[in-house]
């Protein structure tokens, strides 16, 4: 096996022991496991959604979400027994010190949860670890609660997509020059997808110390790097790429996307039409969503009822924010019918597990008119 040494690191790529265990698993998301074994995942992926590439089966002790997008929030896959800490604040895990700094999502994303991102600090083993999310340019304030760190985290592509050159470079130097991991951007051999962020050789061109590891672990020591090298990771070898029959159902849904903005009776059949065929592609609950949502656009709320409790009934905990969106349109529905107590019902599940202000804000107003 060969070791590479460095000022800061020491690449052991596929060793299980020693030290600090980074993993890189694709897009934004990253398994840090301390010295003592506990496994902290950050970012996990929604599997059916904008990527190209499905989440692979990934242990974890406890989860970190930075904010709520489906990129970066999957944190249904581990169900009840594993912690998720999404807010600011100080947290302890065994040898594992987590912080969890205020920071704001970048422009012009995010509004529909304004704009919220939290920066995590992970330290162990003495190495510290943050990661930025999605956040946008990094402020006094939030350098300050970051503090200097042996590794960034930090979304980089070709297409400036997250954060500019600029900015890029500015958070660096606020947080100490440390190593720099870049995370969000297009990864090759997955169906060129996803078309708004662009790959991560661009970028590269204009770095100065990038190591490309060849391998999506790597384990790390507590002394810092004088060299400010930018880090490439692999993803994990784990990553599937969609079934050509999902990438068809994600274009039939986009047309069908397309025809219902025409708001026409032409346009809404041929939607209903175009969601029917995404639906039968996938049990996911996006389709199902958007099939609820043609039929009820086109006037068919009954059977954008059944849709939508057959599309639920068979979602699991996949999609969080469809799932949410699936029952504010269920309730909307019920209550057209005058079917109030099931209409609270839906309401309450929103109430308590969704993100986004306008669903909250339906949800809400119905609550407070019973």
């Amino acid at each position: 096996m060969r070791a590479v040494a460095f000022a800061l690191l020491v690449f052991l790529p596929g060793t299980a022991s020693a030290d600090v265990q980074v993993e890189y698993v694709g897009h934004a998301s990253f398994v840090i496991e301390s010295p003592s074994g506990i496994r902290v995942v950050i970012d996990p992926f929604n599997s059916n959604r904008w990527l190209g590439y499905s989440y692979p089966d990934v242990e974890a002790d406890v989860v970190l979400v930075s904010h709520p997008h489906y990129d970066h929030d999957a944190s249904y896959y581990w169900g009840e027994s594993v912690p998720v800490f999404r807010e600011p604040g100080e947290y302890r895990v065994a040898d594992v010190t987590i912080v969890g700094v205020e920071g704001r999502h970048a422009d012009p994303y995010g509004k529909d949860f304004e704009q919220k991102n939290t920066i995590w600090v992970v330290t162990t083993g003495g190495v510290r670890i943050a990661h930025l999310g999605d956040n946008g340019p990094v402020t006094e304030r939030q350098a300050e609660g970051v503090g200097r760190v042996d590794m960034l985290m930090l979304p980089a592509d070709g297409d400036d997509h997250i954060l500019k050159p600029d900015e890029i470079a500015a958070a660096r130097a606020a947080l100490g020059d440390p190593a720099v991991v870049p995370m969000h951007y297009r990864l090759v051999g997955f169906h060129d997808l996803p078309e708004s962020l662009g790959p991560i050789a661009p970028w590269l061109e204009g770095q100065r110390g990038v190591v490309r590891l060849g391998s999506h672990r790597a384990i790390f020591s507590d002394n810092r790097d004088p060299e400010r090298r930018v880090i490439v990771f692999e993803p994990s070898p784990d990553l599937r790429r969609w079934s050509d029959a999902l990438v068809d159902a994600w274009k039939n849904l986009d047309d069908a996307r397309d025809a219902m903005r025409e708001g026409s009776a032409e346009g809404l059949g041929r939607a209903g039409a175009l969601v029917e065929r995404a639906a039968a592609s996938s049990s996911s609950i996006v389709f199902a969503y958007q099939r609820g949502r043609a039929l009820a656009m086109a006037g068919s709320d009954a059977d954008a009822v059944l849709a939508l409790e057959s599309g639920l009934a068979s979602a699991g905990r996949d999609d969080w924010e469809n799932r949410m969106r699936a029952r504010a349109l269920l309730a909307s529905l019920y209550e057209k019918q005058g079917r109030t107590d099931d209409a609270r019902t839906q309401y309450e599940i929103v109430i308590r597990h969704s993100y986004r202000t306008e669903l909250l804000d339906q949800a809400k107003d119905f609550l407070e008119k019973e």
